[in-house]
C-alpha cells in the first residue's frame, strides 16, 4: 500500500514510533466547552473524524452523545478503545478511511466534529471530504470544524488552512453559522485555530 499521507500505514508507522505531537493525551477545551454549553449542539447522534486516540469520543460519550469514532489507523483505534474501555466508556469505534464508509451511514448523524483531519488529508482532496461530510449529516445537521493550523504552511502534515478557502468549499454543501478566532485554544494554538460551526 502506499505511504502517503492518504495511507493507513503512514498513520500506523507514526502511532507505532511516537511521533504524535499533535496528541495531547487530552480533549480538546474548545470542543468540551461546545459539548457542556449546548449553544450549537445537542446531544444526538456524533460523529468523529480521524479520531485518534479518542479522548474528544471520550468527553462527548461522557457528556450524553451516542457517539461514532473513525479513524483508519489500526493503531490508533487499538488504542482508543483500550482508552475507553479503561473508563467504562461506550463508543462506536470504526477502523476505516472516512472517504469509505458505506451508505449505511447516509444522512445518520446529527452533527461531526473535525480537529486535525482536514489539515491531515491531501489539499486535492479537500472538497471530496466536505462533501462526504455533508453526506453522512441528516438534513439540520451540524459540522463542527475547528481549522487547525490556519497558517500559510504548504507542505504537510499538517498542511496549512486558511478559514476562507475552507468556506469557499464548505458552503457548496453547507451554511455557516459561526466562524470565530475567539476560542480557548491551548496554549501552543492561540491564534493558530478558528472554529466554524456548518449547518447542513
Amino acid at each position: 500500500m502506499n505511504n502517503t499521507v492518504d495511507s493507513p500505514t503512514f498513520w500506523d508507522e507514526k502511532y507505532r514510533l511516537g511521533e504524535t505531537e499533535w496528541d495531547m493525551k487530552s480533549a480538546t477545551p474548545v470542543f468540551v466547552e461546545l459539548l457542556n454549553s449546548k449553544k450549537f449542539i445537542q446531544p444526538g447522534k456524533l460523529l468523529i473524524t480521524g479520531s485518534g486516540k479518542g479522548y474528544d469520543a471520550i468527553a462527548a460519550a461522557k457528556a450524553g452523545y451516542d457517539v461514532t469514532a473513525v479513524d483508519f489507523s489500526f493503531e490508533a483505534v487499538f488504542s482508543s478503545r483500550k482508552i475507553a474501555e479503561q473508563n467504562a466508556i461506550k463508543i462506536n469505534f470504526i477502523v476505516e478511511d472516512i472517504f469509505n464508509l458505506n451508505q449505511s451511514f447516509i444522512e445518520t448523524f446529527d452533527s461531526v466534529y473535525d480537529y486535525t483531519t482536514f489539515c491531515s488529508i491531501s489539499p486535492i482532496r479537500h472538497e471530496e471530504y466536505i462533501k462526504k461530510i455533508s453526506s453522512l449529516l441528516k438534513p439540520g445537521g451540524k459540522l463542527i470544524a475547528l481549522l487547525f493550523p490556519v497558517e500559510d504552511k504548504k507542505d504537510g502534515p499538517p498542511f496549512g488552512i486558511d478559514p476562507i478557502e475552507f468556506y469557499s468549499i464548505a458552503k457548496k454543501y453547507l451554511k455557516l453559522e459561526l466562524s470565530s478566532r475567539r476560542i480557548n485554544s491551548i496554549k501552543p494554538r492561540k491564534g493558530r485555530e478558528v472554529l466554524q460551526i456548518y449547518v447542513r
